[in-house]
């Protein structure tokens, strides 16, 4: 009985560790796609940031395939140069629950408006980038990486040479903890359950 236990417990070992890994691929950002609020298909609209949920900063332009720009996820995305003109750089975040120590992915797609000078610059927790290299036909995805200093990151996007209320399209912003490669869970079960079919054979 107590090498049936054994097993048991160890079968519950690798059922959480494969659970955990599914949980861990769950998107962390709140409204990454900018669908809400929602925006009449081939317009656009601004909010402040207080109306749009997931998201603080300056206000917020939304569009939905307006002057033909589509989507990377969903029908919505944002401009980061948003309505009314200021002379400062637009700024918005997000803050999410993170793990200390622990590392994330980050992903987002991002496109010029109006010209190929277009900046922004990105940051997660500690790490920052500056993208200056995104044009006006098409999506330019970014992936990387991030460790969480404490148990709340921040995300956040901001422009580097405002023009006006034009520049730096922002899509599908998605933030994941990372895990084990799939061989290394399934190793890892394989020799549970060798210890297990072990102890039960003793």
């Amino acid at each position: 009985m107590l090498s049936f236990r054994c097993f048991a417990k160890n079968s519950l070992l690798v059922g959480a560790l494969v659970f955990s890994a599914g949980s861990a691929h769950a998107n962390l950002i709140n409204n990454g796609s900018f669908e809400n609020p929602d925006v009449d298909s081939g317009s656009w609209e601004y909010f402040t940031s207080s109306q749009v949920p997931g998201w603080d900063g300056d206000n917020i332009e939304i569009w939905d395939s307006f002057n033909g720009v589509n989507a990377v996820d969903g029908d919505q995305f944002a401009e980061l140069n948003a309505h009314p003109d200021q002379t400062d750089p637009f700024g918005i975040y997000q803050d999410i629950t993170t793990v200390a120590n622990q590392w994330y992915n980050v992903a987002f797609a991002y496109r010029a408006r109006a010209n190929d000078s277009e900046v922004f610059e990105f940051a997660a927790a500690d790490e920052s980038w500056t993208l200056n290299d995104h044009t006006t036909g098409e999506w330019s995805l970014f992936s990387g990486m991030f460790k969480a200093e404490s148990n709340l990151s921040r995300i956040q996007f901001k422009s580097v040479s405002p023009d006006g209320t034009i520049g730096n399209f922002v899509d599908d912003v998605r933030v994941t903890a990372k895990v084990p490669e799939p061989g290394t869970l399934a190793l890892l079960g394989l020799g549970l359950a060798g210890l297990g079919l072990s102890r039960r054979r003793r």
